[in-house]
């Protein structure tokens, strides 16, 4: 079997991290992230230029986000993702749970709103348009995003979508976009710090990160604990990578099970220092509000305790 679409033949030598980490760039995903990352460049210096501030440390998320991407899709990861399960468990993993955490923290819609001019219907009204639309508040509602994060485990892997998904470069492209595409509208309500149209308190958020995360940790321990190879792409290993295809199935259900921690520490890290962000900045506008009205509320409390003060005499 011969995987020419990917520049690739089922010869491939014994798996090695320097082996996988070798150039071997998918030509999507290199324009398409050379293209976010020039773009993203470009808003910021656009900012800087006119004198407004923006956080380095959004950039530097949003850069990383963008890096990992091409970390697992312009490498030789790519290649033998398509002949072994643990490989391709990472390629899946990162692009589908850590690359969307990084690029969301990055606020690129943010960016690009305080970047484009206010027009009559330019490209920054038809973007508000888009975030306020009646199509955005279904796909990043809990109720549709936590289904399709679990049916992208679920109803993909064990079913013949998948084998027939991977059969072509077409189709290994398009899921691959569609697992970067489910992390997004997943953690974008969750973490993201763009403007959209489901936000919901911090507490909300957890819950709704909660809810998603122990299905991924179910579906790796489902791969460790099978007794067969599960997923027909992966049953028959090529001879020259020497692994057996239960022994590689094993491994990737153990990085699906342990990468279903990894984003829930960092995403509750950064709801966290988010939560606490927001209530310092409550505090500043109560404190600017008392400065200018001479802390009416406090007086008008204080009147209230003092009335039922004299009720109780």
């Amino acid at each position: 079997m011969d995987h020419s679409g990917h520049g690739m033949t089922m010869d491939l030598p014994p798996f090695t991290l320097g082996r996988g980490l070798q150039w071997s760039a998918d030509p999507f995903f290199l324009v398409a992230c050379l293209v976010a990352l020039g773009m993203y460049g470009y808003g910021v210096f656009r900012l800087r230029r006119r004198g407004d501030a923006w956080s380095a440390g959004r950039t530097v998320s949003f850069v990383v986000g963008v890096l990992t991407i091409m970390l697992v899709m312009c490498t030789r990861l790519n290649d033998y993702g398509m002949v072994m399960f643990s490989v391709h468990m990472v390629q899946h993993m990162v692009i589908s749970m850590l690359s969307p955490i990084l690029i969301l923290l990055g606020a690129p819609v943010t960016l690009a709103l305080r970047v484009l001019p206010a027009v009559g219907k330019g490209p920054r009204e038809l973007l508000l348009a888009l975030l306020h639309s009646r199509y955005m508040r279904i796909i990043t509602h809990p109720a549709f995003t936590i289904p399709l994060f679990i049916a992208s485990l679920y109803a993909l892997y064990f079913t013949p979508i998948f084998d027939f998904l991977m059969g072509s470069k077409t189709g290994h492209l398009a899921m691959m976009v569609h697992f970067l595409a489910v992390g997004v509208v997943f953690f974008w309500p969750i973490i993201g710090v763009d403007p959209g149209p489901h936000r919901p308190g911090y507490l909300m958020r957890m819950l709704e990160l909660f809810a998603g995360m122990p299905f991924h940790a179910f579906f790796g321990i489902a791969l460790m604990m099978a007794s067969t190879p599960m997923v027909e792409t992966f049953r028959n290993p090529p001879a020259s990578l020497g692994i057996d295809a239960l022994t590689d199935q094993n491994a990737a259900g153990g990085i699906a099970w342990a990468f279903s921690e990894i984003p829930s520490v960092l995403v509750l890290l950064a709801l966290l220092f988010q939560w606490y962000g927001s209530e310092q900045r409550q505090a500043r506008r109560k404190d600017r509000a008392a400065d200018r009205d001479g802390d009416k509320e406090l007086e008008a409390y204080n009147a209230y305790l003092a009335s039922l003060n004299a009720r109780g005499r």
